[in-house]
């Protein structure tokens, strides 16, 4: 029971936390960028945009893996049972739905960014 209660708050929670990592570290890679003294620096942004985007792709996907295991495990309960293990599979589903969510704003914020060119004035 501690296992599925550990799994379905990591599926919970872990994608929204990695999807707003992602925001505010590519927030600071692009401030490095676009800073003066970005040249000494050699940052190549859409690297490191890449790399952020591509782990926190990866992190969230972990945390619908996760999600996925505790509807497995709980495949034989209905999450209208009573507490804990009714309550454990909502989460789990909402876990779920949610970080297929998560999963596609991280795509699209990668293909916004690393498609963007930074440092340009309007």
């Amino acid at each position: 029971m501690r296992r599925l209660e550990l799994l379905q708050w990591t599926g919970l929670l872990v994608g929204a936390l990695v999807w707003a990592a992602a925001h505010v570290i590519g927030f600071g890679t692009t401030e490095a960028r676009c800073n003066a003294a970005s040249p000494t620096f050699g940052i190549d942004f859409r690297l490191w945009e890449g790399l952020i985007t591509g782990f926190a792709g990866l992190v969230a996907l972990g945390a619908a893996l996760a999600a996925s295991a505790v509807l497995v495990s709980t495949r034989d309960v209905s999450y209208e049972d009573e507490p804990p293990i009714g309550r454990i599979r909502f989460f789990a589903i909402a876990a779920l739905i949610a970080n297929v969510l998560f999963v596609m704003m991280i795509v699209l914020y990668a293909v916004g960014s690393i498609g963007n060119t930074p440092c340009v004035q309007a």
